[in-house]
This record gives C-alpha cells, structure tokens and sequence, in this order.
C-alpha cells in the first residue's frame, strides 16, 4: 500500500504546488453554470432540466481538459521514465492515477454541486440523486480517460486524438447520469470500464517501456 500511497501523495504535491489545479476545475464549473440563467432565463422547470445536462457537460470537458495531467506531463518533463523504473507494478501506477486525477478534478465538483444547486431552487431530495450518479459516474470516466491517455502516450498533436477517441467513450455516462434513478447501469458501465483500462493502460505502459 505504500507505493499507492506515494504515487497518490506525489501527483496531489503536484498539482496543488505547480498550479491551482484543484480550483482549475471547479471555477471552470462555476462560470458555465453562472451563465445558464442569463441564456435560458428565469424559468424554474426548465433550469432544473438544464442543469442537469450541464453538470455532465461540464465534467466531461474538465476531464478533458486535464487529460495533459494524467501520463503525459510525466511522459514530457520524464518523470514517468523513473516512476516505471522505481515500481514494478504497473497496475499500482494506474490506480494511482485513477485517485489522484479524480481527487484533483472531479471532487471539487461534487463538493461545490450542492451549493450551485441552491441558485437553481433544486432540494436536497432532488440533488441528492444526481450526487449520488456524479460519484460513480465521474469515477468510470476517469477510468476511461486514463487508458485513452496510456494508449496515446509519445502520439504528436495528441490533445486533440485524445479528445476525438475520448468524448464518444463518455456519451454513455453523460447518457444515463441524467436520469436518477440510473446508477445500476453507470456501476456496471463503470466496473467495466475499470476492467478495460486496467488491461488498456497496462498494455500502453509496457509498449512506452520497450
């Protein structure tokens, strides 16, 4: 457990020295629902609908945006060379990744959700639910966005390839996240895509360390 732990500890050191990462996402989140108001108007019934798809939208975009963050700033400045060199399992290193990349850009969003929900007139009975699919959901995203970032690791141009592959991967979890009573079908999507890049970001590793 301690090598997860270090990796863990190393890429949040990371992220909360080297840039306000942890609020990166979170006011990107605020502003676009800030705006939403001031597009659709005042309608109640209607913001409800909206935000909802929002909410999805936007952590969608955050992740990737941050996509850069996962292997391939490690992979630019050479980190990534010493961490396989140090750690003789690769699948330490993914799950790692997995927790460090969704507690610096998709928990913000979660904590900061149930106070944005106050501006559109959302309840906690009505919050609730959707907390409860951003969770799971927001987790088989990050899972699907790490083994895209391992597969394209040494790749030109990759933000964009990385963003063409990616966005179609997370059109089921926006799908399913919206309706509240969803969240048997985003586990089952999300174990399955826990099972997949175990096996994709492994495979990706080795082939950047041959």
């Amino acid at each position: 457990m301690k090598p997860l732990y270090d990796l863990i500890n190393r890429d949040l050191k990371i992220a909360f020295f080297t840039s306000s990462n942890f609020l990166f996402t979170a006011s990107f989140f605020i502003l676009i629902v800030v705006l939403i108001p001031f597009i659709f108007g005042s309608d109640s019934e209607q913001l409800r609908i909206i935000f909802k798809g929002i909410i999805w939208i936007s952590i969608s975009l955050s992740i990737l945006l941050t996509l850069e963050r996962i292997f391939y700033s490690d992979y630019e400045d050479g980190s990534l060379d010493l961490i396989l060199q140090r750690y003789e399992s690769l699948e330490i290193i993914i799950c790692a990744k997995y927790i460090a990349h969704w507690v610096i850009n998709c928990l913000p969003l979660i904590v900061i959700l149930p106070f944005l929900s106050l501006l559109f007139q959302l309840t906690f009975s009505d919050i609730f639910p959707i907390l409860i699919n951003l969770v799971i959901g927001s987790m088989g995203m990050v899972f699907v966005a790490t083994f895209v970032s391992a597969l394209t690791l040494g790749a030109k141009r990759t933000i964009f390839l990385k963003g063409i592959i990616l966005i179609p991967l997370l059109v089921p979890f926006i799908i399913f996240g919206v309706d509240p009573h969803s969240w048997p079908i985003l586990i089952a999507l999300s174990m399955m895509s826990f099972v997949i890049s175990i096996y994709a970001s492994a495979y990706g590793l080795r082939l950047y360390g041959e």
